[in-house]
């Protein structure tokens, strides 16, 4: 009867470690505090938002509120493993004109005004699709998604940002 005890006090030990384990596994997976989960969103099909121009390989996107995303693979400075992203348009909380919000696998989100601003004429006579509310976009290391209320969430790695109507949070 004791041994049968031992045995089983061994096993619930066992099943808590792996449990633990696995627990610290999956927060290890978990994104970052200042980026919303994303894990319920669709996503859409990459290849469907892939361009190929002079000076442009990757893809784009408009979202809902007027944000022209994109990645280019040529911003990667001959790195293969170094992404980066940008997103450009109005943001209501740093004031007038339009901003570009910058990031990359081994730097975190930047924003600065843009120069010169960008023009919404020319992004819809351009033919970028737009990122259904409710979707997100995935390609290799980078996840972006948005909603019906006006949110960007975007991460490149460890590094990203959420672009609301009200805030623009940057990691």
């Amino acid at each position: 009867m004791t041994t049968t005890l031992i045995r089983r006090g061994a096993a619930a030990a066992g099943a808590a470690l792996v449990a633990l384990t696995v627990g610290c596994a999956d927060a290890a997976a978990d994104p970052p505090p200042q980026m919303p989960d994303l894990s319920g969103y669709p996503a859409v099909d990459t290849a469907q938002y892939m361009q190929s121009y002079p000076r442009f390989t990757g893809f784009d996107f408009v979202t809902p509120d007027g944000q022209l995303c994109s990645h280019n693979t040529m911003n990667s400075l001959d790195d293969p493993n170094r992404l980066t992203l940008s997103c450009e348009g109005p943001r209501p909380d740093l004031g007038p004109g339009t901003w570009q919000v910058l990031v990359a696998t081994d730097e975190p989100a930047t924003v600065t005004p843009s120069y010169p601003p960008l023009d919404p004429a020319t992004i819809a006579a351009s033919g970028v699709k737009q990122l259904p509310p409710g979707h997100k976009i995935v390609h290799r290391d980078i996840e972006c998604g948005v909603d019906d209320s006006g949110m960007t969430a975007c991460r490149v790695g460890e590094h990203g940002f959420v672009l609301t109507p009200t805030a623009t949070t940057l990691f």
